[in-house]
């Protein structure tokens, strides 16, 4: 069959790829996302007593599973590519559509659309669902399994404000309690230590800005060669700090914050001069991560157009499962690779997909 008599068969040929690949994802995700969910149930029944109950479990599981849906759909789908195109290898569709004159690589095209909708649901759930979520889960817990009704860190929570560092013993809804600044100079000296024992958070209206008012403060200054004590029971912090910014800090690790948060995150510690490598990191597997599924599709499709043309369904399986560990593997050596010896993070992040479409494309060029 020539090229002109495959043309009219190729959006049939497209939709019927489509349909199959989509299908196959979806199943894989939620099979996926389901299994991990009762694998997290059975992690939580070991702290069950009277006030973490079942019930509290059950609900910090379900607040979970956007967590879990959006950390396993790239191994979703590359799972989902492999049973999808093994099927049509296996019953020889495959082979009927390189004899109507489809190239690989346009077969390829017709699995990347499905794959792409799907990526860009994860995209939503991880922008838009998933941060609130994941704060109000591991708040839920950690209140249900805490004694006081309060974040408590065992270190406390140490924050910045322009020259200021603060540490604070705990954070129960609007309030701060036991906090502590550290003032420096320009020239990094310490010139102000303040206390507080609670700092309250005032919402600014239409009349002002927000504030915390603070209570029990008592103020020390140090100058040259002596120190100047002052006392005051109240006194206000006007600072762009909010409680939902400090508690999502301290339950949302940056890996599962959005876009828009962690871009905010990172312009702000820059703009202090702080840290910022773990947010970097973050940032770039969220913005990369449709590619990142696209590479694992692409490597799929390679395999089944190579090495995995006739193997059964659940040696495709398998193989997908020992893929998916091994690049998940990559990615978790790389990150604190980076971290530590200076590796720019979009580096760490990109090297592993990279590597998955050099190696795809290099075996589709051989089948082409």
């Amino acid at each position: 069959m020539d090229q002109a008599e495959g043309e009219p068969m190729m959006p049939i040929v497209a939709r019927l790829i489509g349909i199959s690949v989509f299908g196959s994802i979806v199943l894989v995700a939620l099979a996926l996302t389901g299994l991990l969910a009762v694998f997290t149930l059975l992690d939580q029944i070991g702290d069950l007593d009277q006030r973490y109950t079942f019930w509290a479990a059950l609900l910090y599981v379900g607040l979970s599973v956007p967590r879990l849906f959006y950390e396993t759909l790239p191994y979703a789908i590359l799972i989902g590519a492999l049973i999808s195109l093994g099927g049509f290898a296996v019953r020889s569709e495959l082979i009927a559509m390189r004899a109507a004159g489809m190239s690989v690589y346009k077969i390829l095209s017709y699995a990347m659309l499905p794959a792409l909708l799907v990526a860009g649901g994860g995209v939503f759930v991880g922008e838009y669902v998933l941060p609130d979520a994941e704060r109000m889960a591991r708040l839920e817990r950690r209140q249900a399994t805490s004694i006081a009704d309060a974040i408590a860190p065992e270190y406390g929570i140490w924050l910045r404000d322009g020259d200021a560092f603060i540490h604070a013993e705990l954070i129960h809804e609007n309030t701060l309690l036991g906090l502590r600044w550290l003032i420096f100079d320009e020239g990094k000296r310490l010139i102000k230590v303040r206390t507080a024992e609670s700092a309250q958070y005032v919402p600014g209206g239409d009349e002002g800005a927000s504030y915390w008012e603070l209570s029990q403060v008592e103020e020390v200054t140090y100058g040259e060669g002596r120190s100047v004590r002052g006392l005051g029971r109240r006194s206000t912090w006007e600072t762009e700090l909010t409680p939902d910014e400090i508690s999502s800090e301290l339950l949302v690790e940056p890996s599962r914050m959005s876009i828009s948060a962690l871009s905010k995150k990172i312009t702000v510690l820059e703009r202090q001069s702080l840290e910022v490598g773990k947010y970097q990191l973050g940032f770039w597997a969220k913005v990369l991560q449709p590619l990142t599924a696209l590479a694992l599709l692409a490597l799929s499709a390679a395999m089944v157009f190579g090495p995995l043309r006739d193997a059964s369904m659940g040696f495709r399986i398998f193989t997908g499962l020992l893929l998916g560990v091994g690049f998940k593997f990559l990615q978790d050596l790389l990150a604190p690779m980076a971290l530590v010896y200076g590796i720019p993070p979009l580096v760490a992040v990109i090297l592993p997909t990279a590597l998955c479409l050099w190696l795809a494309f290099y075996q589709l060029r051989r089948l082409a």
